[in-house]
């Protein structure tokens, strides 16, 4: 969860004007609850931080960048709005306290030469005592050990459909949960493996499942929602480790996962779950898909997610054919998953033709798969980038086999065409290790990005120095 530990916060950053309330009350609210905060404090602190929000804007002479964070520890929840403008807040900020009620603790100081830091806190049991003794419960809710984790039955789709159109409206990618029939095809063929929430009535109030292509040695855990009112139960983390133990059974190598960088929610449980940041998808979904309670605040810019994994299993050494600039990075990517690495001098291309495929999603990202690199990799990488952007591609990834010996010579020739590092996805080519780059066609601003750990952090300032300092941008 990050409790307790002053380097991970939920952050936030967005425009200091007023139609930013919502989207900070939104956020305030679900980060809360993620730090395990009871719902009725989450609600206050949140209720605090938009009053306060919305006061700073009255004084604002510009739009200026602004940032909240939250925490928590087992006395109180707090959030904290940085901002600029040392002079234009200095006379409103003493008299905050007089727009908040009398149990919202607020303070201010000054940060850096030209800043201010807000700082809101509810203290846990005065909450409780000020809202009437115990924290209130929506109808139907039950206490964190009533709820039941376990396998659907058919008769659950409707429900389980029911839960993603709260949380995601029409909007969700997988439009299959939308239909009970679709939805329990995929569950009877194998290709989806659920699990789901209960509460104490038996109702499904969260649901997350492996997603696995026929014959594939790893799966994806996706498909995941918790209705608002549970979250903060770590529900999402108890049925991860449910899946976990059935991808043991089925043999499975390895469990992958895409977070979104609209927030670090589902980040954190990645974390928690051992699964670390492998690559980052840049511009891989339409601005449009995210969860309907809470506003994206990208907005302007196509979605991008992590991608994340775990070896269920020990891993042996792996063997890299890599550009020296790329070398470092590949190292620590597999020092986190806990894999040996060693590194051999790229070659001239064993084979003559390359062998490629391509796939371009409704959401408009593409896909360009080398599964050999020949020595004709300059024309085939030309043709398939023109084969994709004429499918309507508006973000492409590019991957390659980590260990081919035609790597170096791919590599060199895509980032002439724009393309720059994205990351590994590991086992995911018949349980060998890819390369992945992007290609970007539109503008994106990878410093809105939401991200949790350092080591995603520090990958995502990777790839934009990369993207920066290809030659197709010299």
């Amino acid at each position: 969860m990050g409790r307790n530990n002053s380097d991970r916060f939920a952050e936030l950053r967005l425009t200091l004007e007023a139609e930013g309330g919502e989207l900070l009350r939104a956020f305030v609210r679900e980060a809360s609850l993620v730090e395990g905060a009871p719902a009725t404090i989450a609600s206050l602190i949140a209720a605090d931080a938009e009053q306060i929000w919305r006061t700073l804007c009255q004084s604002s002479a510009k739009p200026e960048r602004a940032s909240a964070l939250v925490s928590s520890s087992k006395r109180e929840v707090r959030a904290r709005i940085l901002l600029n403008g040392h002079s234009r807040f200095s006379a409103i900020l003493p008299s905050l306290g007089a727009h908040l009620r009398r149990d919202a603790g607020v303070s201010y100081r000054e940060r850096g030469v030209d800043g201010w830091e807000i700082a809101l806190h509810r203290s846990i049991e005065t909450s409780r005592e000020a809202a009437g003794a115990e924290e209130p419960v929506a109808e139907g809710a039950a206490p964190t050990e009533a709820v039941q984790i376990d396998a659907p039955q058919q008769s659950d789709s409707a429900a389980i459909a029911r839960c993603f159109l709260a949380v995601y409206g029409h909007n969700y990618i997988h439009r299959e949960v939308f239909s009970p029939h679709r939805y329990w095809r995929k569950v009877e063929s194998g290709e989806l493996i659920p699990v789901v929430s209960r509460d104490a009535r038996g109702e499904v109030i969260g649901h997350v499942a492996l997603e696995r292509e026929p014959g594939a040695a790893i799966a994806e855990r996706g498909e995941a929602v918790v209705l608002p009112t549970y979250r903060g139960r770590h529900l999402l983390e108890h049925m991860t480790e449910r899946l976990t133990e059935e991808a043991l059974r089925l043999g499975l190598v390895g469990i992958y996962a895409e977070p979104v960088t609209t927030h670090t929610f589902s980040q954190r449980n990645d974390e928690r779950a051992g699964m670390p940041t492998c690559a980052i998808l840049l511009g891989a979904a339409p601005e449009t898909l995210h969860a309907k309670d809470l506003p994206v605040p990208t907005a302007g810019q196509r979605q991008s997610f992590l991608l994340t994994f775990r070896f269920l299993k020990a891993a042996g050494a792996c063997e890299i054919v890599a550009p020296p600039e790329y070398a470092g990075m590949i190292s620590a990517i597999y020092g986190r998953l806990g894999v040996g690495v060693s590194r051999r001098e790229g070659a001239t291309p064993t084979e003559t033709r390359s062998m490629t495929g391509i796939a371009v999603n409704d959401g408009g990202y593409g896909r360009i798969r080398f599964e050999t690199i020949g020595s004709n990799a300059a024309i085939e990488l030309a043709q398939t980038i023109s084969d994709v952007d004429s499918l309507g591609a508006r973000a492409v990834q590019l991957s390659a086999p980590i260990g081919d010996p035609g790597l170096p010579l791919l590599v060199e020739r895509a980032r002439t065409l724009g393309f720059f590092f994205c990351g590994l996805a590991p086992a995911f080519s018949e349980g060998g290790d890819l390369l992945l780059m992007q290609r970007l066609s539109e503008p994106l601003d990878i410093t809105e990005l939401q991200l949790f750990t350092d080591q995603t952090k520090e990958l995502a300032a990777f790839i934009e120095r990369d993207r920066q300092s290809a030659p197709s941008r010299r």
